[in-house]
């Protein structure tokens, strides 16, 4: 059997497109080990619905980062040790659900504290010293996670961004093993405030190891293309973070009946993380102009974006019309937000990652039946003006949201035409989405090493 080994900076199971590529590959015969961080009350190593995840703690020897900061030094540092081989029978078998609990995906324990300094300290040092800083975060995800992925001894290597491209690529090497890339953003251009002098060092690692992969795929069509443009691929393959519809199931109750709200309440709806640069305080602006509409936030809050967002509602007098509610599991998102009238992504234009963004909350929207209100941002424009799911504003502009999100409500007919959704549903589904993926992993397993999915193209559907 074809061994898989993911690597990802998270926990694994509180990651859903980690969760679907990985039990995608298992259902389809292979055998799939996910290695990320330990976490919250999440433990080091447990089964779930067949997919071995494996957690590291970076919390090691500082003297262990010397070698990696040397070329080649990681390599023969893990050879000179013998890493011992990891056995995965025996292991405690979870329940067939997803942790997505706000506690179990906390990332502040001590165990990470130099590691969750690093990374806060970045976007702040001196260009001087930026390089030197980039290094040392690369290093320790090096010298956490290397000794586990040789230790595994995959056939294939799979790394979830760029934290995790370096070591998939040395232990590919070392192993002979074959490397896939999945790079969910465009990472030259993230929504993160690094200094130049970082985000070029971070790049020089992709441009480094992005070429020893035999397949590099991403989220939409317009970072496809900047990939190939920036690093000279031939090709990237595409796969969506899209609903798995053959994975998807009530939820005990849905969003309308939890905030108690009767049927005619306009209600606007926000799935996923509530952060920085997802342009909800223009969305809680525009409830100003909006009388008797509601929003409700479905996802993890970040605290201080949470507070901030309290503060600019009580100061407008909208407080009572906004509502935070935590994260639902996937499986039942779709079905718990149906009952809103519209799905808002207010994303505004600070990045080209969030310029070609296709998120999963514009697909869990569209399954969930519901027309969009999003940012004229190109992906998404493309998207929801081809298909006719919604409206599109102006980034930033208040009142162009405004008055988009009054017109989709007045209008919301126009939008939803049940018989073009399931065409849509099953076009855009994570069920035909992995279907490149499988074909692939078929190729790598069977045909020997291939280049950035030559084989199987560009797909250029909005």
């Amino acid at each position: 059997m074809t061994r898989v080994v993911m690597a990802v900076n998270n926990a694994g199971s509180n990651d859903y497109r980690v969760v679907k590529t990985a039990e995608v590959l298992v259902a389809a015969g292979y055998e799939c080990v996910v290695v990320g961080l330990r976490s919250g009350t999440l433990p080091a190593r447990e089964i779930i619905n067949g997919v071995v995840y494996l957690r590291v703690d970076m919390a090691r020897s500082r003297w262990a980062l010397l070698p990696a900061l040397v070329p080649g030094g990681a390599l023969l540092w893990n050879r000179w040790r013998q890493p011992a081989p990891v056995s995965l029978v025996d292991l405690p078998q979870s329940a067939p659900t997803h942790s997505m609990a706000p506690a179990a995906l906390s990332n502040d324990a001590p165990r990470n504290a130099l590691h969750a300094w690093l990374r806060r300290r970045l976007q702040n040092f001196r260009p001087a010293t930026a390089p030197l800083s980039v290094r040392l975060l690369f290093a320790r995800y090096l010298q956490a996670f290397l000794p586990m992925l040789l230790a595994l001894d995959a056939d294939i290597y799979h790394a979830h961004e760029l934290w995790m491209l370096e070591s998939c690529a040395l232990a590919a090497r070392a192993r002979n093993a074959r490397l896939c890339y999945d790079s969910h953003e465009l990472e030259a251009h993230r929504n993160l405030d690094w200094c130049t002098a970082s985000n070029r060092q971070r790049v020089s690692y992709e441009k480094r190891y992005i070429h020893a992969a035999d397949a590099v795929f991403t989220v939409s069509p317009g970072v496809a293309r900047e990939l190939m443009q920036i690093y000279g691929l031939p090709r990237v393959g595409l796969l969506r973070n899209t609903p798995w519809l053959a994975r998807l199931r009530d939820a005990p109750r849905g969003l309308r009946a939890t905030l108690a709200l009767a049927d005619d309440v306009p209600l606007v709806v926000y799935t996923g993380l509530v952060t920085i640069n997802r342009g909800l305080e223009l969305v809680v602006r525009a409830l100003m102009t909006l009388p008797g509409f509601h929003l409700a936030m479905v996802g993890r809050a970040e605290p201080l974006v949470a507070t901030a967002l309290a503060t600019l509602a009580n100061s407008l007098g909208v407080t009572a019309r906004i509502h935070q509610l935590s994260p639902v599991p996937p499986e039942e998102l779709i079905h718990f937000i149906a009952s809103a009238d519209v799905a808002v992504i207010a994303a505004p234009d600070v990045c080209l990652s969030y310029r070609y963004s296709l998120p999963n909350k514009l697909f869990e929207a569209l399954f969930a039946n519901l027309p969009l209100v999003t940012s004229d941002l190109e992906d998404m424009r493309a998207f929801v003006t081809s298909h006719g799911v919604g409206e599109v504003f102006g980034a930033g502009n208040v009142a162009a949201l405004s008055a988009a999100l009054h017109l989709v409500v007045e209008q919301r007919g126009c939008y939803v035409d049940l018989e073009q959704r399931q065409r849509l549903r099953v076009e855009y589904s994570f069920d035909r989405e992995a279907g490149d993926l499988l074909a692939c992993y078929a190729s790598l397993s069977t045909a020997g090493r291939t280049t950035n999915f030559s084989r199987y193209g560009q797909d250029n559907r909005a």
